[in-house]
């Protein structure tokens, strides 16, 4: 995917974190949910760029990890679901932006160029759309 769409990504899903003292590490910030957002734009951009972030408070830290597990488990559930459930819908925002904003997809990745491409991408039957 381009620059771009990994930034479009990481606004909708910015890391979750808390400010904690400073520890051995040095480092005030500790993520604790959209921990794959935060790896995306570590080892895609370079250490001096920011992106944004949710800021949250401390949990007890006799919760962190609980907490942690809670996003965890409803990001999961919420990103579940699989192309061939909803391909209908992957494939209507595809259909709509390729008639309204052509040039828009390929900013998103090369693969969304034709609507053979964005299925193989998906592993979705072209035949059924």
């Amino acid at each position: 995917m381009t620059d771009d769409a990994l930034k479009a990504y990481i606004i909708q899903h910015p890391p979750v974190v808390y400010q904690a003292k400073r520890g051995k590490h040095g480092n005030p910030l500790f993520c604790l949910a959209n921990l794959h957002t935060l790896y995306i734009a570590k080892n895609r951009f370079r250490d001096s760029d920011k992106i944004r972030v949710t800021l949250v408070e401390a949990p007890p830290i006799q919760k962190t990890d609980a907490f942690a597990l809670l996003f965890a488990l409803s990001a999961e559930a919420c990103h579940a679901l699989s192309p061939r459930e909803s391909g209908h819908y992957l494939f209507a925002l595809w259909k709509d932006l390729a008639s309204s904003q052509p040039t828009s997809l390929l900013g998103l990745s090369e693969n969304f160029s034709s609507k053979t491409a964005f299925c193989d991408a998906f592993k979705l039957n072209r035949r059924l759309y």
